[in-house]
């Protein structure tokens, strides 16, 4: 089971990030055809009111939950539980149309503020774009039955090409309508090609799947009171686990979407566009890479977890289960820290090149842009730890204790970034982290806090685990090293290697700043030998930390090799 599922979520990262190469590779195009108000307008305000609230509320806790369900081969009801989870399954639909109808009446409720009065041309422009994001969300909810059916099966190959043909079309349309259409539907542009995107995914899951969907079927006969009915038609373990996540989700959204909601809140759309476009950019590793490796590591976690309580279910020996989920915690946190690592110290020194490659001169030589992205690059790695690390914690969460412990968490937090954002926006200028960049840092803080609580987590899982198992000898603690630090110690690149991150960090920082800024020429074209310099220090030091990780981590090396390897299912020794 473990050789399956690693080789599943290794499957389904590969086509996530080779499909979604191209896919973003379109999507950026059209920030060539956009100014940043209808930009910020599009995808800041719109997709968050009118799209991503909605789709995540109204389907994150059923995710969740419905991963969590292992199918036992003992069960003699096997097939009546089975109906009653899928008949959770499908409450994702109405409670996800319910919440879009509230999104699209405050839409309808609120546009004529968003636009300069006198502007009939664009208040028209921006009400039909949220109508349009509001359908696109409808249509898409529509799929989620089958997309949970995809997760529950680990069918990582099906969800990749529906989501990958979706956001190719979406790209694709998109670039199309801004380039014939004149400024005044430039919002609704978008707007119609987020419904490309939901009809697409929509139509390809159900051709997929549609040979293993099954229908909502209502259990029981006679008349039955409507307790009774939901008792006897919805397995309500998985019900009630359901509302738990749901709930918990919501303070997920607000500190995910926290860097949104104070831009639509405090900042005019001018600024709003550029702190879109930066985030675009990125954004990208997240959306590349992260994001898969994160979907797929959580449902690989999930999916060992439940062997191990399988295992203790029927008396068998789970420690060398717990062993395989703790090395497979370890490969996967330290490799997406790693590629962190190189956005942080390498991307952010280069991003004034990248703007001017894929956006062109106009951003690539807008201080304030390349600033900005030159802070999601740091942030990314932040990012990339948070990701993998709560993935863990969704993935193994045991009781109804350690899910609400994680919403208190992530209240909290969010009550330090709703506080710290705007200080940083409005008076973090005054040290030169103001605007977008103080939004990035109080994002950056939050994701810092979060993997703290995510680390600790999984400290006290594994502790938890190795306690339970181990003979009760209070003199072979003496003298050991606390297991929290030995936990960390495994996460964390070796120490040369740090130093080298660093020395190389501020070598490409200077040669910015000398071959960039404050050289012979200020903003050299991009074909120059000012840029071409600047370029070549970036290389050396890429070659110098990669040979030095490349001797100094071998035994990482053979981990994610052994890891791999599980793909073709070969029996890699953990050790």
């Amino acid at each position: 089971m473990a050789q399956s599922s690693t080789a599943a979520a290794a499957a389904g990262a590969l086509y996530s990030v080779l499909l979604r190469i191209l896919s973003f590779s379109l999507s950026q195009l059209t920030i060539r055809f956009v100014d940043p108000t209808t930009l910020g307008k599009a995808s800041i305000r719109l997709e968050l009111i009118c799209s991503t609230t909605v789709l995540f509320l109204g389907r994150e806790g059923f995710r969740l939950s419905l991963m969590r369900v292992a199918d036992s081969a003992n069960d003699d009801n096997k097939h009546l539980k089975s109906s009653r989870v899928n008949n959770v399954a499908w409450l994702s639909v109405p409670t996800s149309l319910f919440l879009t109808l509230i999104a699209l009446g405050f839409h309808m409720h609120t546009y004529r503020g968003q636009v300069s009065a006198g502007e009939k041309d664009e208040l028209d422009d921006y009400r039909l774009a949220g109508i349009l994001y509001c359908v696109a969300t409808a249509i898409e909810i529509i799929s989620e039955p089958c997309m949970i059916v995809c997760l529950r099966t680990i069918d990582v190959k099906t969800r990749a090409k529906a989501e990958a043909f979706a956001s190719i079309g979406k790209a694709m349309s998109c670039v199309l309508l801004l380039s014939f259409h004149d400024r005044k539907h430039h919002a609704s542009s978008f707007g119609l090609a987020q419904c490309v995107y939901a009809i697409i995914l929509t139509i390809v899951l159900y051709v997929e799947k549609r040979g293993c969907l099954e229908w909502p079927v209502m259990i029981g006969s006679g008349p039955m009171s409507l307790f009774t009915k939901i008792k006897t038609s919805f397995d309500l373990s998985v019900l009630r686990l359901s509302i738990l996540f749901s709930t918990q989700s919501i303070f997920k959204h607000v500190l995910t979407e926290g860097d949104r909601i104070v831009l639509t809140a405090l900042v005019g759309t001018y600024d709003s566009g550029v702190y879109a476009m930066a985030s675009s950019y990125g954004g990208m590793a997240s959306r590349l890479i992260f994001q898969p490796l994160e979907e797929n590591g959580r449902l690989l976690f999930s999916n060992q977890h439940a062997s191990i309580i399988q295992a203790k279910e029927e008396k068998r020996e789970v420690g060398q289960l717990v062993d395989n989920l703790e090395w497979t915690y370890c490969v996967l946190v330290k490799f997406v820290l790693y590629i962190g690592f190189i956005f942080a110290v390498f991307g952010s020194n280069y991003t004034s090149v990248l703007l001017r490659l894929l956006a062109g001169e106009r951003w690539g030589s807008n201080k304030e842009a390349s600033t900005a992205l030159s802070a999601f690059c740091i942030y990314t790695a932040l990012m990339a730890l948070n990701g993998m690390t709560e993935a863990f914690v969704y993935g193994v969460a045991e009781s109804g204790l350690e899910v609400g412990s994680l919403a208190v968490a992530h209240g909290l937090i969010g009550i330090v970034f709703y506080v710290t954002a705007p200080l940083l926006v409005y008076n973090g200028s005054d040290y030169g982290i103001g605007g977008t960049v103080g939004l990035v840092m109080a994002n950056g803080l939050c994701m810092a806090l979060r993997s703290i609580y995510s680390l600790h987590f999984a400290s006290s899982h594994f502790a938890k685990y190795r306690n339970s198992m181990k003979e009760s000898n209070e003199s072979t603690r003496v003298g050991k090293r606390l297991p929290a630090l030995d936990f960390m110690r495994k996460l964390l690149p070796r120490t040369p290697i740090l130093v080298v991150f660093i020395v190389s960090y501020n070598l490409m920082n200077r040669s910015r700043i000398w071959f960039c800024n404050e050289g012979r020429i200020a903003h050299p074209p991009l074909l120059s030998t000012e840029i071409a310099s600047h370029i070549g220090v970036g290389i050396t030091c890429f070659i110098v930390t990669g040979t030095l990780v490349y001797f100094l981590e071998k035994d990482f090396g053979r981990s994610l090799r052994a890891m791999v390897s599980r793909s073709s299912g070969d029996k890699a020794k953990v050790e």
